[in-house]
This record gives structure tokens, sequence and C-alpha cells, in this order.
């Protein structure tokens, strides 16, 4: 166990500096109309398209008038029946006016991408002004987002989901290879344990159904920028279905089902091959291959290295967590069936050395696949305590380490306690004691683990946020200054630099702009770049030479008049 756990580390920790490749979020190439158009008549649309398909519910594209109504219609369009475009259809007889137009969707990747532009229509006349009394766009998209309660929900729901497999593809393990070769003991009624294996089935199927229903729900919600309720009462469920994640989802819903009815049928009798076994192992193989479909692994470069890690990486933790609760829940009620002590002793020990066998196995397998997802997907060791996904996995190698030192205590102090004992025909005693103490601090901390990797799938991976062209927004004195980096890596970049009004849409006045950047963990000190006015209020960088990886930092002096030249600020991590 320790030579296992050493290689693990020291494998993780030698790879973690390579590079990889990985996709990003959906970025936004255009729109329809474009960004401050001055059209004569309501354009009957507005469409937004994006470099990768994205995933849309109702609600996604919303414009609002100058009062913050909504004029957009209810249904989600797909322009040329395109993945990467969303829509929706406007009114013929829109008045003159100001109007925003906001975007809320899903990218491959399963995080939300938001955004929006504006456009007059006719002479927009006094509606010009109210509408500089109204809400910015910046406030109109936090307006669109499904809120914390509706996250934290979401993230609720996917622990129960993961917690759900995790005891039910774990249990059936147990059930066939622990359980399976004790369950003829002399004075056992094995029917007890097959009745409580049916019992936490059906609790936990039940449990991961509802989750999945739930999720196609809170997937929406989020799409949508929307409360679950809200999203519950709409057309919205059926939107999400049509989607990767929605049809994953559906998918996982069948193999609850088709575990339930197995089980069931079988009534718990899953201790040897059989039709009904290998059908019972396949629907928890689907359940335990969800996640990788559901989530990074399969929208991620190279798939074909990612998705069977994840898969083996879920599997691993299934059989090591369900196994545990399996002791700790089904095998009292086989020792409770034995009157003599050393007979206790006897059936404990030979399940605690069989599911130490099996537990060895699957740490193993955790450690592999876990090395892999991490090299590709944190990239970096900086980046493990620098981004909420790092930390995440962080606190995963952490609680991961502590699990394996259980492990190794029960395979060198307890079950040598335990076969001592045994050959003293004594009752389990104080090392049975320990075993169980032990084994529910584990599924504690498993329970925590799987905590953690319900809200690491909410976490986009740092290569996926860092990876170029780096863009993003910032805001000062009502202005919205948009930046693009390209391609955000060593040497020469293009810069693109937006001014906007953050209540109207439209291009600011700029009279020049003065742009320098510095990497102040080096120690590099601001190095100007030439801006060459581009349009309006729109400037660009040729060639701004950022020649050190590190998070450099850019002031963009914005001249507006001789006496107001705001300052701008944002940082870009050029790797």
């Amino acid at each position: 166990m320790r030579r296992s756990l050493l290689t693990s580390l020291l494998f993780l920790a030698c790879l973690l500096g390579l590079a990889s490749s990985a996709s990003a979020h959906a970025v936004l190439e255009g729109s329809s109309p474009t960004r401050g158009a001055e059209l004569n008549s309501s354009p009957g649309h507005v469409d937004f398209t994006f470099n990768e398909p994205v995933e849309a519910s109702l609600g996604a594209v919303r414009v609002f008038n100058t009062s913050g109504d909504q004029v957009q219609t209810d249904d989600l369009e797909r322009p040329g029946e395109n993945a990467d475009a969303v829509g929706a259809s406007l009114p013929a007889d829109l008045p003159d006016g100001l109007y925003t137009a906001t975007y809320h969707v899903i990218s491959a990747d399963s995080h939300p991408v938001s955004g929006g532009i504006t456009f007059t229509i006719g002479k927009p006349g006094k509606d010009a002004s109210a509408f500089t009394q109204g809400k910015t766009i910046s406030e109109l998209l936090a307006e669109s987002e499904a809120g914390k309660v509706t996250e934290v929900a979401f993230w609720a729901d996917r622990w129960i989901g993961y917690l759900a497999i995790a005891l039910a593809v774990g249990a059936l393990a147990w059930m066939l290879l622990i359980w399976g070769p004790l369950s003829n003991t002399p004075g056992i009624d094995r029917r007890v344990i097959e009745r409580r294996f049916s019992r936490l089935i059906l609790v936990v199927g039940l449990a991961g159904l509802l989750a999945s229903l739930m999720a196609i729900i809170f997937q929406g919600a989020i799409g949508a920028g929307t409360s679950f309720w809200r999203a519950f009462g709409s057309g919205i469920p059926g939107e999400v279905i049509h989607t990767r994640f929605g049809t994953v989802m559906l998918i996982r819903s069948a193999a609850w089902l088709a575990l339930i009815g197995l089980v069931l049928a079988g009534r718990g009798r899953y201790t040897r091959p059989g039709p009904l076994t290998i059908l019972a192992c396949l629907a928890g193989l689907v359940l335990a291959a969800s996640p990788a479909f559901a989530g990074h692994a399969s929208t991620r470069d190279p798939a074909w290295l990612l998705v069977p890690s994840d898969i083996i990486h879920a599997v691993a933790m299934a059989i090591w967590t369900g196994g545990l609760v399996a002791m700790l829940a089904l095998l009292p009620a086989a020792t409770r069936q034995l009157p003599e002590p050393s007979d206790r002793t006897g059936l404990l020990t030979r399940a605690t050395r069989s599911f130490s066998a099996v537990a060895l196995a699957a740490v193993s397998m955790i450690s592999v696949s876990g090395a892999v997802q991490a090299i590709i997907e944190v990239g970096s060791v900086p980046d493990l305590v620098e981004t909420q996904f790092g930390r995440a996995v962080s606190i995963k190698i952490v609680l991961f380490g502590i699990l394996i030192g259980l492990g190794f205590i029960n395979r060198n102090r307890i079950i040598p306690g335990l076969v001592r004992r045994l050959e003293r025909s004594e009752s389990p005693g104080a090392p049975g004691n320990r075993l169980r103490s032990s084994l529910r601090i584990e599924v504690i901390l498993v329970t925590v683990v799987l905590g953690v990797s319900a809200a690491l799938v909410s976490y986009p991976p740092p290569d996926a946020i860092q990876s170029g062209p780096a863009s993003g927004a910032v805001e000062i004195q009502g202005k919205r200054v948009e930046y693009t980096v390209d391609p955000a890596r060593v040497g020469s970049n293009e810069v693109h630099l937006y001014v906007f009004d953050d209540r109207t849409g439209a291009p600011v006045p700029v009279r020049s702009m003065e742009v320098s950047f510095s990497l102040p963990a080096e120690d590099i000190a601001p190095i100007e770049a030439d801006a060459r006015r581009a349009g309006p209020g729109h400037f660009v960088v040729p060639s701004a030479m950022l020649g050190v990886q590190g998070e450099w930092r850019a002031e963009v002096a914005i001249r507006l008049s001789e006496f107001d030249e705001p300052i701008a600020e944002f940082e870009v991590e050029v790797k």
C-alpha cells in the first residue's frame, strides 16, 4: 500500500507540469443585428453565433426595451439549424427605440457563457434618454443568472446523484466479489443479506433516479438564467432533453429503472454470475460512465484518453465507496447470525481480507486515472492553488491521501489483530471495534470527496480559461471596456479594445488611447504598446510583445476629453 501511494504521488508530481491542449469556453463570433446597429424597422429576430456548439433552453436569448420589458417570443431558435447559433423572434411591429439583447448559453464544457449587445430601431427619440436611467447591460446579465440558491441546489443534486451511483455500483460489486464466496457459510441465512441489499438498491436507486430527472431542470435553469421552480413550470426541461446533457440524464434515468427492476426481480441474489447479474452489472456500468459524458471528459482533448480514464475512475471509486458502506450495512447482519465468537471473527476476517484486496486494486486504478485527468485538466502545479478547479483537485488529493492512510492501518494493524483473535478462537473484540470506527470515518471522507467532485464539474479547468485568445470586460465610470488578446501566448499578440456605454451599448467617442503591459511577478516595468484606431470606440494593438509567461497586467488610458481620462486595468495569463 505504501509503495502504491508513493508511486502514485511521484507519478502525479512528475507529470503535472506537462502542457496539454483543451477546448475553451464558447466565444461569440457574431450577432445579427450587429452590436450598435441602427435599423429602420424591426429585424424580426436576434441571432448569436459562437465558435462551437452551445446548449440553450427557453430564455437563453432575451431582448429588452427601454423599460426593461422583454419583447422576444418564447420560442428558442436555431438559425440555419446550426448547433453553434441561437436566436429569438421579435414582433414585426416593434416601436422605435433602443433595445438590449442578451444571451445565456451553456458551452460544450458544461459551463455558462453570457453577454449582450444593443441596437436601435428608427429614431429612439425620448426613449434614448429614458434608457440612460434604466438598467445597464451588466445589470441585465446579472438578472439573467440563476442565482446562488439554484447553483447550490444543483451542486447538492449532483452530489446525491454521484453518491447514489457509488453506493449502487459498489454494493453490487461487493455482493458479487466479497459476499459471493462467503454466502454459503454454515449458520447464515443469506436471504437476510439479500433483502438488505435489495432495500439498499431500492432507496439509492430512487434517490438517483430523482436526482437525474431534477438535474435536467437544474441544467435548464442555469442555461436560461432562472430559478428551478420557474424552469420546472415552463417548457425548459423539454428543450434540455434534446441537448447532450439532457440525453445523458435520460439514459442515466433509464439505467436506474433497469437496475431497480433487475434487483427486485432477482430478489437480491447477486452472489454469482448469471443473466440477471450480467444485466445488472451492465446497468451499473452505464451509471458509472454517465458522468464522463455529461461533464468535461467528453468535450476536451484528448477525449479518447479522458473518457476511458473518467469511467475507470468512477467505477473504481464506486467499488471502494459502495464496498465500505456494504461492510458497515450488510456484513453485520451476517455476523450477528453466528452464535460462536470465533465464527464471527472468522467471517469478519475473511470479508475484511477480501475487501482489502479489492480496495487495493481500486486505489491503484483511482491513482492512475486521477493522475491522468489532473495532468490534462490542471496542467501545472501553480494551478492547483490559484484556480477554483485546481483547489478542488487539491482537496481531493489530500482526502485521498488520508483515505489511503486509513486503508494502510486496516491492512497492516487491524487485520493482523483479527487474525490473532481468530487463532485464539475469540470474538472480534477491540480490532473489530477499530475496524468499524475506521470504516465509518472512511465513509464520511469518501462522501466529502464526492461532494468536492460535484463542485469540481461546475468549475472550468484552468487551461479552458487561459487558452487563447483571452477575452473579458471591465467597467469604469459607466463605460464597458471589452478586450481580446490573441493568442495569449509568449510572443507577438494582437489586442482589440472596445469601449461602450454600459447603458446604451453605443460605442463611446474616444479621442485617443494609451496601452501598456507589465509583469509584476518578474519585475517587468510597463511596456508601452502602439494602439491604433480601428473604428468608433475600437482600438487595435497590432503587435504587443509579451515575451515571458505569466500574468500580465494591462493599463488602458482612455482619453475622452481634455479633462477626462479614465484608466481601465485587466490581467491576462500568457502561456
